[in-house]
């Protein structure tokens, strides 16, 4: 970890300094976890945990690679659940179009799903 004056050296101004030092510091918790985690996880039954350099490598890795992934939004989540609804309402109208409302639930919930689908597709990144 860089010390005080070598960030001041650098031009960190006391925001940059405290933020680097924090940020610093949760990616050395993080990594001390997750290396643990990988221990324990290819650890052989009644022995003790030894983490080696390729599980803190593996970690870094793992860390890394999750910086700028997005979570899923609600409005994904509330979309593909709006699909399975619109295709099971789908389902039950097709299987019934020799009834007036099964035409109109079959066309209905075949026009709102595909409207949901483009939806949730067109907003991935």
């Amino acid at each position: 970890m860089k010390t005080d004056q070598e960030l001041l050296e650098q031009g960190f101004t006391d925001s940059g300094r405290d933020r680097y030092k924090k940020t610093a510091g949760e990616y050395c918790d993080t990594l001390y976890t997750k290396s643990l985690a990988l221990g324990d996880r290819d650890k052989a039954d009644g022995f003790p945990r030894e983490v080696t350099h390729d599980h803190v490598k593996a970690a870094a890795h793992v860390i890394a690679s999750s910086y700028g992934k997005r979570g899923t939004s609600r409005l994904t989540v509330i979309c593909q659940i709006g699909e399975y609804v619109c295709a099971i309402a789908a389902g039950v109208g097709g299987s019934n179009l020799s009834e007036k409302w099964g035409g109109i639930v079959f066309g209905t919930g075949l026009t709102i799903g595909i409207i949901l689908f483009v939806v949730r597709n067109t907003r991935k990144e």
